[in-house]
């Protein structure tokens, strides 16, 4: 038989301590709330309730509403308050409302990544129905960039950036003219 890799054999770890810690802050908290979100390695399902744009959405259970920001993707600004719209932000708001608005998604949390953003919106995945990630699809279609939060790299990482590199090939999305993968919204003048 053959031994996994150093890689593997660290990931395992790396996990197995992560699960451990997930399993005390879960003992720590009953449940979920939209104010006070909990790492978790099960997922959650939830129906997305309302998609501010391309890379979050407002998600609701029996159990309350999450303010979701997706991990490993970032989509064009749209609703930023004082800057200007980015190149393919409608078009990635417009892909967004059409496979999420009311989809029952599994919201699922990466042990390997921070759990909330600097706003306090909880960082996960949402696995679709059909069992694939949204943030991976939305990539693949040109409709966001791979895009790492904070303290380290997630679970599906590697396929994001497989699925980036497959969209920056075939001029999908917001790599293909008029955008050409520039996307960065500017402040407003006067701000």
């Amino acid at each position: 038989m053959n031994a996994p890799a150093p890689r593997r054999k660290w990931i395992l770890a790396l996990g197995a301590g992560a699960v451990l810690a997930l399993g005390v802050a879960l003992a720590a908290a009953d449940r979920w709330t939209a104010t006070e979100p909990v790492a978790r390695a099960d997922p959650r399902a939830m129906t997305i309730e309302y998609v501010y744009d391309g890379d979050t959405v407002r998600a609701r259970d029996v159990d309350g509403e999450l303010t979701v920001r997706v991990l490993g993707i970032d989509t064009p600004e749209t609703v930023k308050a004082g800057y200007t719209v980015g190149c393919w932000g409608p078009e990635s708001t417009a892909y967004a409302r059409s496979t999420l608005d009311g989809a029952a998604v599994q919201v699922t949390i990466d042990p390997r990544a921070d759990a909330v953003d600097d706003y306090g919106r909880t960082l996960a995945h949402l696995i679709l129905p059909d069992g694939s990630d949204y943030g991976t699809a939305a990539v693949r279609a040109g409709m966001a960039k791979a895009y790492v939060h904070g303290r380290s790299t997630g679970l599906l990482t590697e396929d994001i950036a497989r699925a980036e590199s497959e969209a920056r090939a075939a001029g999908a999305g917001l790599w293909g003219p008029p955008c050409k993968g520039r996307t960065d919204s500017v402040p407003l003048e006067g701000n």
